[in-house]
């Protein structure tokens, strides 16, 4: 799953922290205008994410950006 999505800059650091277990060389994955993310997710899956200037393009299972996206509840910090 392909996913393009937008946060505030504060909330980007919550994101991938609550995104990622694990993170790994992005070598085939790099793109050449934003920070390329690519590995572990708490759930187990790998995935890649995108940070672009305006936006974020994530590729993965759709229920881990949902999780890492969600308000507080055993999350390592909050974003509303």
């Amino acid at each position: 799953m392909e996913k393009v999505f937008s946060v505030k800059p504060e909330e980007l650091s919550c994101v991938v922290g609550n995104l990622f277990a694990e993170l790994e060389p992005p070598c085939d994955a790099l793109h050449p205008v934003g920070l390329t993310l690519h590995g572990r997710t708490l759930s187990g899956n790998m995935a890649t994410l995108l940070v672009l200037k305006d936006y974020c393009v994530f590729q993965g299972e759709e229920e881990d950006l949902e999780a890492a996206r969600r308000p507080c509840i055993d999350r390592r910090c909050c974003h509303g």
